[in-house]
């Protein structure tokens, strides 16, 4: 099984704040470690939550968060975006307004369709391993790929 992490999901697992929902949310991250588990991310994810820990840093909160993102990398891969996955989310984008489906604004990056083209290059790379994307924008996301809520997901 393999489990590509969005932005959402990886806010809740650098939170500094503890909370019944954080700590929820880091218990499932090392059952699913536990049970082999291949969990990764995207790098687009990184920079989505790493920019508002990095805000709210320079506004004289916590930095306690950046290093926790920082220390993910232990127990998740990134994911890189490269021209090959953008080529796919530029497809992925454009059979979206044809379909009448976006996911975002047309002048947005679209993080949501970049994360679903790392999706789709794992299937091919993995085939015949179950790959589910864990978000909290079920969604947008199943539109093109198998998307649960991160507590939802089973093993």
């Amino acid at each position: 099984m393999i489990v590509l992490v969005d932005s959402g999901i990886l806010g809740k697992l650098c939170n500094p704040n503890s909370s019944a929902e954080v700590e929820a949310a880091r218990e499932k991250l090392y059952k699913l470690l536990a049970r082999g588990v291949y969990i990764v991310s995207s790098q687009i994810c990184d920079y989505e939550v790493r920019r508002s820990l990095i805000l709210n840093s320079m506004r004289g909160l916590s930095s306690e968060g950046i290093s926790n993102l920082d220390k993910l990398s232990e127990f998740i891969d990134f994911l890189p975006v490269n021209n090959t996955v953008l080529q796919e989310a530029a497809n992925l984008w454009a059979e979206a307004r044809i379909q009448g489906v976006p996911t975002a604004d047309d002048k947005s990056l679209d993080a949501d369709i970049i994360i679903c083209a790392q999706y789709k290059l794992l299937k091919q790379e993995y085939p015949g391993r179950y790959i589910i994307i864990a978000t909290t924008n079920v969604k947008h996301l199943s539109r093109f790929t198998e998307a649960k809520e991160w507590q939802a997901i089973e093993f």
